[in-house]
């Protein structure tokens, strides 16, 4: 049998012309431009679309529907003048007399958030910050250079929406690192490169073979199933939770662990406990803490530094029992935490949870692991 091409037509065809939006006027924003205009008086008009070639890049369309009075338009890297033509167009897929204005987009928000950022060294790498009031999606790029060879080489890439940046990269050692950053959003706009020298901190894991309960007297550390080592005995099927009947058990609450030594604190991650659905962002799960360092064993909080007030953030933000493939990820990979850089070493640890996911007292978690350096 023969085949023929199917082609998508209007199921009636017409040669009608619709008229020509009116009273067009441009507001320039940041990135972009929302074209505003009245619509022709035509029962047979079906959108409005907007033309136009941003610098450096293909022709873009965007259509806006009859239900709408204006076009909003994004993407624009630079600020400066752009041709947009408009046409309407019909259920015929006729196209009325074009309606050509210039907009002039304000600076856009890629370059804000390439403004923000700030790089400084960490434990085993280099700390990024950035802010992102407009919520856009960036991806950021970080490049190394080949000690060897010379060239640029990508050896991370961060996808990120959130409106607040803090993210780290690890893997290097504490020597002289040559360093490039640069930004990229999701219409193909490039920041300017960062390019600079960095030298990452030292950094060991904290030996667990050391650690161990220190058992303090107002210490939430009363065991439901096994007892507070769990948090630092590896292995998947370990975790602690707190005994739900332990008398006086409220947020904030905490538990105390001798790390056998000093250190001075880097980095900390948090394993959650996943195995079931039930457990993940719920109850226990630990929302809002603060870790405090001290070298003395001792109830009194006079005698303790507060190293980090952290937010363990659920990554779809969805309401509790709900999960996102984000989440479930999340969940299984655990969390990471930087402390500030300090000077000061410390032999005990204190994880003292202000709030919970579910609102539960009864905090669990499956392991903690800390990194930094050792104090001689």
């Amino acid at each position: 049998s023969n085949c023929i091409e199917d082609k998508k037509e209007p199921l009636v065809k017409s040669n009608e012309i619709p008229a020509a939006p009116t009273n067009v006027k441009v507001e320039n924003i940041a990135g972009g431009a929302k074209i505003s205009y009245t619509l022709p008086d035509d029962p047979h008009l079906l959108y409005v679309q907007a033309v136009y070639i941003p610098k450096g890049n293909e022709k873009r369309i965007v259509k806006s529907s009859i239900f709408k009075n204006f076009v909003l338009l994004e993407g624009f890297g630079e600020s400066m003048e752009y041709q947009v033509t408009l046409n309407a167009v019909n259920r015929y897929e006729n196209i009325s007399e074009p309606v050509t204005v210039t907009i002039f987009p304000l600076k856009a928000p890629i370059l804000f958030f390439f403004e923000s950022l700030k790089t400084i060294p960490t434990f085993g790498g280099v700390k990024l910050t950035f802010e992102n009031e407009s919520g856009n999606e960036y991806s950021v790029y970080t490049l190394v250079k080949d000690s060897i060879t010379g060239e640029w080489i990508e050896y991370d890439r961060m996808y990120t929406s959130a409106k607040v940046v803090n993210y780290s990269i690890r893997g290097f050692n504490p020597v002289p690192t040559d360093f490039a950053f640069f930004v990229r959003d999701k219409w193909k706009n490039s920041s300017d490169t960062i390019f600079t020298v960095l030298t990452p901190l030292f950094e060991v894991e904290f030996d667990k073979s050391l650690w161990s309960d220190a058992a303090l007297i107002d210490d939430s550390n009363m065991p439901r199933y096994g007892p507070l080592s769990q948090l630092w005995t590896p292995g998947a099927t370990t975790y602690f939770f707190m005994k739900q009947d332990m008398p006086g058990l409220k947020l904030p609450n905490w538990f105390t662990i001798d790390l056998g030594r000093p250190y001075i604190f880097g980095r900390m991650h948090l394993d959650l406990v996943n195995h079931h659905n039930n457990w993940k962002y719920a109850q226990g799960t630990p929302k809002k803490f603060e870790i405090w360092g001290s070298n003395v064993k001792s109830t009194d909080w006079n005698n303790w530094t507060l190293l980090g007030e952290f937010e363990l953030i659920k990554p779809s933000g969805l309401p509790v029992g709900q999960l996102s493939q984000a989440d479930q990820d999340a969940a299984a990979s655990g969390h990471d935490f930087d402390f500030n850089v300090l000077e000061s070493g410390f032999r005990y640890m204190r994880f003292k949870t202000l709030s919970t996911y579910g609102g539960n007292p009864d905090v669990y978690l499956r392991e903690i692991t800390l990194f930094g350096k050792p104090v001689e």
